[in-house]
């Protein structure tokens, strides 16, 4: 039958129910023709009503691109379309679903519109097609419609009913149709596979929660099966035959890892239940690998392998249903009793699969992987809140725990503290009397022994008394904080001693630059920095005729500097520590206890003395 109007409103689509068609059997696949006629064809041509399918062989011809001695059939469809009004806006055909293993091709009146170009057996035919009579306004509508389907003789094939119009009537049926049935199971996938591996990172990181591991290999499998929903509008990069024992096998691969999910919420494994289901998963996998020849492929036995997989499935539910009653899981029994429902699906896809279904209906396995995937991730998120809320109790039991011992350890502490401070204040009260006794104690015994001689004078005394002032000041600033900062230390001698020079007519030039700070100087260190400095200042105020000290700071080696200059008349050195005097030897034995080095050179124009202070101290 025909299908006539006598006329049209431009803006109202039509919806083509019913077709000519003419089936012409071959050898081979053959490219269809670039141009088409009434004429080209014989044979009769009877009227079929759309949707219109075949019923495919239970196990059709072994399917195969390069295979050139295959019996096909070409199917035509004719759509004779009546006058419409003219129109200044493209038409455009719209195609919901057609169905075969082979190619499609469009044509408008006699030139082709569209071809597809994909592989055979999985070339787009879940991808509702969409495509343009002439993509410029003003043109004429073709008034025949030729459909060209390829397809071996064994296997199933069909169109779904047709629409014609502008885009702005029929577009929302193509978009809501594409969404539906393709944009919506490859974003699910997608977002499944994406928190699949968040939870592989999570397993990697806890090694010890491998029920994260395992939804990842679910969401990979699950997204491996769906690929076949929104694929195929341009060829794949493996053949029909690899991709076909892909997407079939991991239809498997997902039912044996739902069954492993299963046993391990209910917690009782029946180990002939999964020695069967790992058996029947490899030696299927096996004899339909596309490297043998033990059986046709995978895709040609597809309808006998969903068949198993249905029965498969159900058992694992019902069983994994029984066992998770039995434990009490009510997670158990919440993705048994889904998969009970799956396999409800499964029957109406495996009818939509051979055609017994509207080609125009839609799959349902994509819902049923999206309704899978949310019990997954409620399953995932009631463990990870009941592991939480052990966690926290655990953290309570340890803090209370952690607290009580926080009160002993406070208490030791503070006993600690109380024997500290007082080493500390033994440790710096022997310290004080030690230097009093070696400073401050043996400038007065000199002075002492001056009194009992009789060699008195007020000039003597007068030396002697500014000594133990001295000493006596830097013992009281060694004490003073110092925060690692020699400079401040410099500062406090120059304070100290610059008087003393002035008095005696000589000239500081002080050209002290900054230094690294010095993270060991403590006031022990900083009394024998102090001690050592003066000495070299009181050397030449005592033994030179200097007019002038100069006092300069630097950075050699890792060491910090400090430099004391005077034009006085120089003296030499080993002499100097041989004639048994003690100022050279103090300075020496001070610098060694605290790991510093000394050094003096001299010559007629006066002396130079440098201190070594390492700056990291070892």
């Amino acid at each position: 039958m025909i299908l006539y109007l006598s006329s049209a409103h431009a803006a109202e689509p039509l919806h083509f129910t019913s077709a000519e068609m003419l089936s012409t059997p071959g050898i081979g696949y053959k490219p269809p023709p670039y141009t088409v006629n009434d004429v080209d064809f014989d044979g009769k041509w009877q009227s079929v009503s759309l949707p219109h399918a075949l019923i495919p062989a239970l196990i059709p011809k072994l399917i195969d691109d390069g295979l050139l001695n295959l019996p096909t059939i070409v199917t035509w469809y004719r759509l004779h379309v009546p006058k419409l009004s003219s129109t200044n806006h493209p038409q455009f055909i719209y195609i919901p679903r057609w169905k075969t293993d082979g190619r499609i091709a469009v044509y408008g009146d006699s030139h082709i519109l569209y071809q597809s170009h994909a592989n055979m057996g999985w070339n787009g035919w879940n991808i509702p097609l969409w495509i343009p009579l002439e993509e410029t306004a003003g043109t004429t509508t073709p008034k025949v419609i030729f459909i060209r389907i390829e397809r071996p003789r064994s296997s199933g094939g069909g169109i779904s009913s047709i629409w014609l119009g502008e885009a702005a009537e029929i577009s929302w049926r193509y978009h809501v149709r594409d969404a539906l049935q393709v944009q919506l199971p490859f974003m699910s996938s997608a977002a499944f596979l994406a928190v699949g591996i968040f939870s592989l990172f999570v397993w990697i990181k806890q090694r010890n929660e491998w029920l994260y591991g395992l939804f990842f290999c679910v969401s990979l499998v699950a997204y491996l099966r769906s690929m076949h929903y929104f694929l195929g509008s341009e060829p794949l990069p493996i053949s029909d035959a690899w991709f076909s024992w892909l997407t079939i096998n991991s239809l498997f691969w997902l039912v044996g890892l739902v069954h492993v999910f299963l046993s391990y919420l209910h917690g009782r494994p029946r180990r002939w239940l999964s020695w069967l289901i790992a058996v029947i998963t490899l030696c299927f996998g096996v004899l339909t690998l596309p490297l043998t020849s033990i059986l046709q492929n995978a895709y040609a036995i597809a309808s006998p392998a969903y068949i198993l997989l249905l029965i498969m499935g159900t058992s694992i539910s019902l069983v994994g249903w029984k066992n998770s009653r039995l434990s009490k899981s009510n997670d158990g029994l919440m993705l048994a009793g889904w998969g009970v429902i799956g396999m409800m699906f499964g029957i109406y896809d495996l009818l939509l699969v051979n055609n017994y279904i509207s080609i125009e209906s839609i799959y349902l396995g994509p819902y049923t992987n999206i309704s899978a995937f949310l019990i997954f991730m409620i399953i995932l998120f009631r463990r990870y809140i009941g592991a939480t809320n052990t966690i926290k109790q655990q953290n309570n039991d340890l803090e209370t725990l952690l607290q009580a011992q926080s009160a002993e350890l406070q208490k030791s502490y503070h006993r600690l503290r109380e024997i500290e401070q007082r080493q500390m204040l033994a440790q710096e009260r022997q310290r004080m009397m030690q230097d009093m006794h070696d400073g401050l104690g043996s400038t007065l015994i000199s002075a002492l022994r001056v009194v009992e001689y009789g060699n008195i004078s007020e000039i003597i005394i007068s030396e002697i008394l500014k000594d133990c002032i001295d000493d006596l000041k830097l013992a009281i600033d060694s004490m003073e904080p110092l925060e690692a900062d020699l400079l401040l230390l410099l500062a406090t001698l120059r304070y100290r001693i610059g008087p003393r020079l002035e008095s005696s007519g000589i000239k500081l030039r002080w050209e002290i630059k900054d230094v690294p700070p010095l993270d060991w100087l403590d006031p022990n260190k900083a009394l024998h920095i102090l001690r050592i400095l003066q000495e070299a200042f009181t050397n030449i105020i005592k033994h030179t005729p200097a007019t002038e000290i100069r006092a300069v700071t630097g950075v050699e080696n890792g060491y910090a500097v400090v430099t004391i200059t005077d034009n006085g008349q120089g003296f030499n050195i080993d002499t100097a520590l041989k004639s048994g005097g003690r100022g050279l030897s103090n300075q020496m034995r001070r610098a060694e206890a605290i790991g510093a080095k000394v050094k003096w050179d001299a010559n007629s124009m006066g002396t130079s003395f440098t201190l070594y202070l390492p700056i990291q101290h070892m």
